[in-house]
């Protein structure tokens, strides 16, 4: 009983300092939250010059809708399940890869998921205005699923852990692929970014640090 108590202690103590050092995770909610209630209250303008559009990236050569559309979202609800989501994974990836590769990482899949979600509209002939981190937000979901996929065998012991990402998975799949309007494209080539980053940071360049945080 002592045990579990002390190990209870332990994984609280491990989150309140995470959070405390997660500076990117932190800095992108706030930007994310400061840009929503700008446009919320009077600077609308930012959906018209910042929305992901495919025909005026191509025709008028915007291509830094790629980057702003990742910050702008379509309601509260929109918001607050990317700003979840980033909560509760963003600061615990950041911990373990470093300050520096989480900002690429989520920039880069930001970006490879609006190029698909791109393809995908072209291929298909369809007109989307996207918006939202989603697809930046899911390279997290991809990045940790290697990590378990290489640590698996530490994963099947944990049972807090396994219960914790059961609720997790379940919210991403929600928030991601059955929410109205959810962009499938954009939130699959996010994954796919992090997923191929995550072999790169835990399997080539062999960090084996614990995922502290999720364990």
């Amino acid at each position: 009983m002592q045990e579990n108590v002390s190990a209870e202690a332990d994984f609280w103590g491990n989150q309140e300092r995470i959070y405390k050092s997660a500076y990117v995770s932190i800095g992108i909610l706030v930007v994310n939250v400061l840009i929503f209630l700008a446009c919320s209250v009077g600077a609308d303008w930012m959906y018209d010059k910042g929305a992901m559009i495919t025909e005026v990236v191509l025709r008028d050569g915007e291509f830094y809708r790629l980057f702003t559309a990742m910050f702008l979202h379509a309601d509260i609800q929109h918001l607050t399940n990317n700003m979840i989501m980033l909560a509760l994974v963003g600061a615990i990836v950041e911990n373990y890869t470093g300050h520096a590769f989480y900002f690429f990482m989520y920039m880069t899949a930001g970006l490879f998921g609006n190029l698909i979600s791109m393809a995908y509209e072209i291929r298909n002939n369809l007109r989307w205005v996207s918006v939202g981190a989603s697809g930046a937000i899911m390279s997290l979901v991809g990045f940790v699923v290697v990590w378990i996929i290489v640590n698996r065998h530490q994963f099947i012991k944990n049972r807090g852990m396994v219960f914790r990402l059961l609720l997790l998975s379940i919210f991403v799949l929600q928030a991601c692929f059955f929410q109205e309007g959810a962009n499938t494209a954009a939130h699959l080539g996010g994954f796919l970014t992090g997923f191929v980053l995550g072999i790169i940071n835990i399997v080539v360049l062999k960090n084996e640090k614990s995922m502290e945080g999720l364990v």
